[in-house]
C-alpha cells in the first residue's frame, strides 16, 4: 500500500474510532488529510481507489458505524445521545444511517447484544466453562497525553503474536534505551462486529524525543488523555478477546460507567513474543466516562 495511504487510514481509524467527535463531518477530515499530503482530495480520492477497497467518504463512514455500534453495545447511554456525541443533527438521522449500514435498528442491536450476551453465559454455564477472569480488581487511572511510534496490521482476531514477532524488527532499530519498552497493543475491532478472518491492530512503542529516529514503516499516533478502566492478568494472546468480553460485559455495566471509545488497549513490560506459546503479563484496558 502507498505509503501516504497507510498515513490516511492510520489517520481515519485515529481520529474516528478514538479521539475526540470533532471529525465526524466527512468532508472536513477528507479536507485536512489532502493538505497532510498536500494533494487534491481528487487525488487523494484516486489513490484510495487504487489501493484500498473503500473510498475516504466510505471507510470514514465504516469507521463511524463501528464505533457507534460499540457505543449502543456497551454502554446505557439513550440512542439521542450517542447520535449527538457521534456528530449527527438527530437521532431519526442516526437511525436511517445506522440502519442502513447494519440493516438492523440501533434498538434491535441493543437487545440482540443483550440476548447474545445472555446465550454466552448460559451456554458456558451449561458446559462447565468459567469465563476467564483478571488476576486484579479494575481500577480507574487518569492518564496523560501518551506518544507512541507504532505499526499498524491486518490479520486473524486470534493472531496477534504474528505481529508482535514481527514488530521486533523495528524495535530492534531503535536505541537501546527505548527498546527496553513499555509496549502498546491497540485493537480497533472485536469478533462480534467483524468477520472472524479480519483484525486492525497496532503494535507501538513510546515514541522518542527525536522524531527522526522513528522508523520508516512506523506512524505518531497520541492516545489521549482521560480516564482509563484497567487491571493485570497473564494471558495467551488467543485469550485476550475473552478477557475484554468480560470487561465490557460483565464490569462495565454494574460499573456506573460508559465506554468513551471504541478502542481497546493492552500494555507490556517486554515485547510479547511467542505470546501464542506462553502466558504473557498483560494490562488490558478501555477509556471511559
Amino acid at each position: 500500500m502507498d505509503p501516504r495511504i497507510q498515513y490516511c487510514v492510520t489517520q481515519i481509524e485515529h481520529k474516528i474510532l478514538h479521539d475526540s467527535d470533532d471529525f465526524n463531518t466527512h468532508d472536513a477530515l477528507i479536507q485536512e488529510l489532502a493538505q497532510d499530503m498536500r494533494m487534491t482530495r481528487f487525488h487523494l480520492s484516486r489513490l484510495f481507489a487504487r489501493d484500498f477497497k473503500y473510498s475516504p467518504r466510505d471507510y470514514i463512514q465504516h469507521n463511524l458505524m463501528g464505533r457507534c455500534a460499540l457505543m449502543i453495545a456497551h454502554t446505557s447511554q439513550p440512542m439521542f445521545s450517542i447520535a449527538i456525541d457521534m456528530g449527527f443533527s438527530s437521532q431519526q438521522a442516526f437511525t436511517r444511517a445506522f440502519t442502513r449500514y447494519w440493516r438492523i435498528s440501533p434498538n434491535q442491536f441493543r437487545q440482540a447484544h443483550t440476548l447474545y450476551i445472555a446465550q454466552r453465559n448460559k451456554e458456558a454455564e451449561e458446559h462447565g466453562h468459567a469465563p476467564l477472569r483478571m488476576d486484579t480488581p479494575v481500577r480507574i487511572k487518569t492518564l496523560p497525553h501518551i506518544r507512541f511510534w507504532a505499526v499498524r496490521y491486518e490479520g486473524l482476531s486470534t493472531q496477534k503474536e504474528v505481529c508482535w514477532n514481527d514488530f521486533q524488527r523495528l524495535v530492534k532499530q531503535l536505541p537501546a534505551e527505548m527498546s527496553r519498552g513499555p509496549y502498546f497493543g491497540l485493537t480497533y475491532d472485536t469478533p462480534m462486529f467483524v468477520p472472524q478472518p479480519f483484525m486492525r491492530y497496532y503494535c507501538g512503542v513510546l515514541a522518542g524525543p527525536d522524531s527522526r529516529m522513528k522508523p520508516k514503516e512506523a506512524f505518531e499516533i497520541t492516545l489521549p488523555a482521560g480516564k482509563i478502566a484497567t487491571t493485570k492478568t497473564e494471558c495467551l494472546a488467543q485469550e485476550v478477546s475473552l478477557l475484554y468480553d468480560n470487561l465490557l460485559d460483565n464490569w462495565l455495566p454494574q460499573s456506573g460507567y460508559s465506554l468513551r471509545a471504541s478502542c481497546l488497549a493492552e500494555r507490556f513490560d517486554e515485547i510479547p513474543l511467542n505470546w501464542d506459546k506462553q502466558r504473557i503479563r498483560t494490562r488490558l484496558g478501555c477509556w471511559i466516562r
